[in-house]
């Protein structure tokens, strides 16, 4: 657990030095603004349900941070709201999902969009 925190840390302030870039930003902009001191990580697990017509899901939420790392498997169920309607995200399991949170909405036609192959 040590060592997979570790290995996330690096993925956050990664994130940060694209994001960064991609703001059109010196790469460490916001790494020396300290928003790398917030870097947590936190483990939620959601097992599989035998009656999934049955069951509630987490409410209608923000991220009020700058992102979010999920790590998909092969159950799914994360939605994106999109102009008023909730969208079924496809399940790729073992891919990473950066989910921009609160703090980086900008007006999405300024940010150029980030590929990585």
């Amino acid at each position: 657990m040590v060592n997979y925190s570790k290995q996330v840390m690096n993925l956050g302030n990664l994130l940060l030095e694209l994001l960064s870039q991609a703001l059109g930003l010196k790469p460490d902009h916001l790494k020396d603004m300290d928003c790398g001191r917030g870097l947590l990580m936190l483990c939620h697990y959601y097992p599989g349900c035998p009656e999934p017509e049955l069951a509630l899901g987490t409410s209608k939420h923000a991220d009020n941070d700058f992102f979010t790392v999920l790590l998909q498997d092969h159950i799914g169920g994360l939605q994106v709201l999109h102009e008023d309607k909730w969208i079924n995200v496809p399940c790729s399991p073992g891919a990473l999902v950066i989910n921009m949170g609160d703090l980086l909405h900008v007006n999405p036609l300024s940010l150029p969009t980030l590929y990585f192959p």
